[in-house]
């Protein structure tokens, strides 16, 4: 029933019932003097003295004109309101996918910016109908929703500040939420994917050159930067980092990307740096500056077992004796035995060079699973590979040859994680080729990772950060850089953190407490060349094709109209003849 009184809720229309109060307060405080009757008004004795009747409330019984006076003012009121007055379901919900991108935040050279025009044209549209159902759709790099319309929409929320912006699939959530909805897409170009009849599109962009940051990464006491020039003209740059002073200037061609390799003071090593891009005339200044935590990368503790045949043993102190990313460690993370190590509170490397009788080699090319952090990055050109096709890997196997199986991955129950090997070194060339220093090194990699703590400190937005907690831990506190905080309860030990918003977070568990570091880069935002304006109205659906406004208007004003006629010519005259 709401949609059938949507317009009579509106301030206006109780503003112009308010006139019903006054017209009461003029007939309850109305200066009523007593008749005294006089044959000759020279015999009136007291013609300086003010009568003192209504001076104070009298309450007596309204008269006819009364009624009719408030009856003309309330059809005029009805009158008023009926513009704005819709029928039964005469529109439906309406849907509002913004865009949650941070190159929505472009200013023009009028000082606007795609989001505040959008917020504007849509405050304008919800003034109009102040009753319709407003679903509100975030689009960033995960859609999500901002309000159900079961309460007034707002777009506090609405902080476009993330590195992509999914109007596809928000548009499809909010047609699973509201499948009879009008759909309006605010953003700041003409959306690249077909849209049916009843979508709507509001775009308020500006086709601008702009250079920006679109990678950053830290690593011990280097920084990589990398910048666009996303302008049909050249661009002089200045790069800085904050603390470390001024790292580089350049002039960029138009649609260049420049790289720039800063050096790490030794004092800073352990300090947040901010990286600052400075260009003369850039309208959108959120891609322009990025935090950057030190990366903690304590080498991974291991330790051999007496037990290990002396080749392995020497293949393993070759690639881990000496390197940076390895230490040996009574209280090891990493121990290093054959298949029939018992377990421990530690990961295992376990080794199997196969019986020598079976030890064959085979002319098919080795076969990486994809996507395993392990073989990240590996190549098997000009490996030698021999090993027991007999023997059988726990677990998924990571790296097969033919039918052998060479590296596998399990993770035990108790959390800690096993990787089962398979290779006969006196037969393989394995530790002679660029494959087994890589190999280690991404061993190394993910053993940190395990570790409790974000793993890696400085992310990117939309990342979604397996947090590993302490045992015994069982409510994570966020404490966001925007000033927001939430709990999370972690499972099996993994906590999951997710729509993290740009800037430094920490991130608290028990005792222990991380700092996470953000960063929104996106080449594709920060190219606002393909921004402009484009407005598109939808069809409108079934029951929308007439005009919902029915003719109450004019029937309460001719009423009115009749109202005050009647109280002139008849109550009027009587006065009148009186």
């Amino acid at each position: 029933m709401r949609n059938w009184i949507t317009g009579f809720d509106h301030p206006g229309f109780f503003y112009a019932l308010a006139a019903l109060l006054v017209l009461l307060a003029i007939y309850w405080f109305h200066r009523r003097s007593t008749v005294k009757r006089v044959p000759a008004i020279f015999l009136w004795d007291r013609p300086e003295t003010s009568p003192e009747s209504g001076s104070r409330r009298m309450f007596r019984k309204l008269p006819l004109s009364f009624y009719l006076e408030a009856l003309a003012l309330a059809l005029l009121a009805l009158a008023a309101a009926s513009p704005f007055r819709m029928g039964m379901d005469a529109y439906p919900a309406l849907a509002v996918v913004l865009d949650n991108s941070f190159s929505m935040r472009a200013e023009s050279p009028d000082g606007g910016t795609p989001r505040s025009r959008g917020a504007d044209a849509l405050a304008k549209l919800l003034d109009a109908h102040p009753g319709r159902r407003v679903v509100l759709i975030l689009a960033g790099s995960e859609p999500r929703l901002l309000s159900d319309g079961r309460t007034k929409p707002t777009l506090e929320l609405w902080t476009a500040d993330e590195a992509s912006a999914d109007l596809a699939g928000a548009l499809a959530l909010a047609r699973s939420r509201v499948p009879d909805a009008e759909f309006l897409l605010v953003t700041d170009r003409k959306p690249e994917f077909p849209l049916a009849d009843d979508v709507g599109v509001s775009a308020s962009g500006s086709a601008l050159g702009n250079a920006a940051l679109v990678n950053v990464r830290r690593n011990g006491g280097t920084i990589l930067a990398e910048v666009l020039n996303a302008s049909s003209s050249a661009r002089r740059v200045t790069l800085k980092l904050v603390p470390g002073g001024n790292a580089g200037e350049a002039e960029i061609a138009p649609g260049e990307r420049r790289k720039f390799v800063c050096r790490v003071p030794d004092t800073l090593l352990d300090k947040t740096i901010t990286v600052e891009l400075e260009s003369a005339g850039d309208p959108l200044a959120f891609d322009n500056s990025f935090p950057l935590l030190p990366e903690d990368r304590v080498p991974v503790g291991f330790r051999l077992v007496a037990e290990l045949p002396e080749p392995l043993a020497h293949e393993l102190d070759a690639v881990l004796d000496g390197n940076p990313d390895y230490r040996k460690s009574s209280t090891p993370e990493l121990v290093c035995g054959r298949f029939d190590l018992p377990p421990g509170n530690c990961h295992r490397l376990l080794w199997n060079s196969g019986n020598p009788e079976r030890v064959s080699s085979a002319l098919e090319p080795l076969s990486f699973r994809a996507g395993s952090p392990l073989t990240r990055g590996l190549s098997g050109e000009g490996v030698r590979w021999n090993a027991d096709p007999a023997v059988s890997l726990p677990g998924e196997v990571l790296i097969r040859r033919g039918d052998a199986e060479l590296l596998s991955f399990r993770r035990r129950l108790d959390g800690y994680c096993d990787i089962y090997l398979n290779l006969a070194p006196d037969r393989s060339n394995v530790s002679r080729t660029p494959l087994w220093p890589a190999l280690f090194w991404n061993i190394a990699d993910f053993l940190r990772s395990e570790r409790p703590g974000p793993g890696r400190r400085n992310r990117r937005s939309g990342e979604v950060i397996a947090l590993r907690i302490p045992s015994g831990v069982r409510e994570v506190t966020l404490h966001a850089a925007d000033g927001t905080g939430r709990n999370v309860t972690p499972l099996r030990g993994v906590a999951l953190l997710a729509d993290l918003p740009p800037g430094v977070s920490r991130v608290t568990a028990g005792d222990a407490s991380w700092e996470v570091a953000v960063s929104p880069l996106s080449a594709a935002e920060s190219d606002l060349q393909k921004a402009g304006a484009f407005e598109r109205r939808p069809v409108r659906v079934r029951g929308m094709e007439e005009n919902p406004r029915l003719p109450l208007g004019w029937i309460a004003l001719l009423l009115a109209a009749a109202v005050l006629m009647i109280h002139q010519y008849k109550l009027g005259t009587k006065r009148g003849g009186a």
